[in-house]
């Protein structure tokens, strides 16, 4: 697959236009659609390190044939599984066990890979916003994976047993310490206590074309 290619992979993935890819890189719209349709085209220096920002890898990754192979293969298989989709005054209840996430009354197709025990919330707010690299905007759908272990760096949705909040955060481990941090640099990062639960961890997100 040339490079041209696993970017619009990619960028479908993340539900962008051609526009929106460019507004998060050096890159013109005629340059993005250039390189996405003509299988000689080259990006270097620069324009390559800020697509490869934009898309969330290292340049070394956007040009590794079989990594990214791999990765546009799982995500682009046809829907086969439905999850539901939750209301974020959900989850509370769903971790004390007053409520099945079976009893949704809506649901969502998501790639097979997903695992089983998984759901879907639409993201209500700016705090996962971000100028450069992976963005999850306002009524932007993600998928939560609650048997997957949270690393550092993830995309997390958590709660807090004590308040009941729940929150979309990228979970960020610094030594003993574990924090909530969002990506839109207005809002504060939140240090992470016994309080905290991690319900689960973010494998994918969908946002429709305008």
């Amino acid at each position: 697959m040339d490079l041209g290619k696993k970017v619009k992979a990619l960028r479908k993935l993340r539900g962008w236009s051609q526009e929106e890819l460019a507004a998060r890189t050096s890159m013109s719209r005629g340059r993005i659609g250039q390189l996405e349709t003509n299988p000689n085209a080259e990006v270097k220096g620069a324009n390559l390190v800020s697509l490869a920002n934009a898309l969330g890898f290292s340049t070394e990754k956007l040009l590794s044939n079989e990594e990214l192979v791999a990765i546009a293969g799982i995500q682009l298989k046809p829907v086969t599984r439905k999850i539901p989709i939750l209301r974020w005054d959900n989850l509370a209840s769903i971790i004390k066990g007053e409520m099945l996430m079976e009893d949704s009354d809506r649901w969502a197709g998501c790639p097979d890979d997903i695992g089983e025990n998984s759901f879907a919330l639409m993201v209500e707010n700016d705090l996962m916003t971000s100028s450069a690299g992976r963005s999850y905007p306002m009524g932007c759908s993600v998928f939560v994976d609650r048997d997957k272990k949270p690393k550092s760096g993830d995309r997390v949705i958590a709660v807090d047993l004590i308040t009941l909040d729940s929150v979309f955060r990228e979970y960020v481990v610094d030594g003993s310490v574990k924090y909530l941090k969002p990506l839109n640099p207005q809002y504060p990062i939140k240090q992470c206590d016994e309080n905290t639960q991690i319900v689960g961890v973010v494998v994918g997100s969908y946002i429709a074309e305008q």
